[in-house]
């Protein structure tokens, strides 16, 4: 049911922000229409993702769903048919409402790229967004350039000024996570992605700015800048991955950690309490950091 507190228009804003956070260097086009290869009818589509990997031009699109009912197996099928007949390279199904099982299964099953995103209690979506597009994660030389342009693929939040490549520093702006437990989950990602895609990055340091509401806060919002400083060996032995066997394809990435590893609130808590450091602050842009 929408709301007055969240309406349809919101819910689209959301979903529009979120596209272009995953996908920086996306073309994003809102109520687009694409021919059917097969149908020869105009199919409305809701968001369009277009994308330069390689000289190769890709297409995603994405069907927002707001109903009060979950996403039925049904729907991933209509969807799965719209998706092959604009020959879209990858699509997500975005729902309110959750989604059964039968089309959690169908979706696992598909030999397409094809994922339902559902909106987390904070009313925010999470993209994965180098599953979709395929990029190439092995044998990435590090170098400060290649380096400094993951971090600008991955999300607009990257803060290319904070970071550094001789430090080995990663740096979120604020509103990459909106509170601590966020804060916690994409340390994880953040630090686990960055150890895949080089091979020979043997530490990393990442920083992510965040508020914190807990009994300790007494229920108020204060920010707080969250990081981790640690070694390769340290976070293998810790999590027990196997970054050889993510590299070798990116739907072992998709499946082995982000399906499982990264999204077990236990593994999360662990890693907090392992690595996770903490101090507050007051404004970000204020925050230095050293050369």
């Amino acid at each position: 049911m929408i709301t007055e507190e969240f309406s349809w228009g919101d819910y689209e804003k959301k979903v529009y922000k979120a596209i272009c956070d995953a996908f920086p260097e996306s073309d994003i086009s809102f109520d687009d229409s694409i021919l059917g290869i097969y149908s020869k009818a105009e199919r409305q589509v809701d968001f369009a993702i277009r994308h330069n990997v390689a000289g190769k031009r890709i297409l995603g699109i994405v069907d927002c769903k707001y109903y009060n009912k979950n996403i039925d197996v049904k729907m991933v099928e209509s969807f799965i048919g719209m998706m092959q007949d604009v020959n879209a390279n990858f699509g997500f199904l975005v729902t309110n409402n959750g989604y059964s099982q039968a089309a959690k299964n169908r979706v696992k099953f598909s030999n397409l790229k094809l994922d339902v995103l559902e909106v987390n209690e904070l009313k925010e979506i999470e993209i994965t967004a180098d599953y979709f597009l395929n990029q190439n994660i092995k044998g990435l030389q590090l170098s400060k350039a290649e380096f400094l342009r993951r971090g600008k693929q991955n999300t607009n939040f990257f803060d290319e000024e904070k970071s550094d490549y001789k430090k080995r520093r990663i740096v979120f702006k604020e509103g990459y996570a909106n509170y601590e437990f966020y804060a916690f989950k994409k340390l994880f990602e953040s630090i686990a992605r960055a150890f895949r895609d080089f091979e020979q990055l043997e530490h990393v340091e990442v920083f992510i700015p965040a508020k914190k509401n807990d009994a300790s806060t007494s229920h108020q919002d204060i920010k707080y800048l969250y990081s981790v400083n640690t070694s390769k060996h340290k976070f293998v032995e810790f999590m027990n991955l196997n970054f050889d066997h993510l590299r070798e394809d990116i739907k072992n990435w998709r499946s082995d950690f982000i399906n499982t590893t990264s999204s077990s609130k236990t593994n999360i808590g662990k890693f907090a309490s392992q690595f996770v450091t903490s101090k507050k602050y007051t404004d970000y842009e204020s925050i230095v950091f050293n050369k």
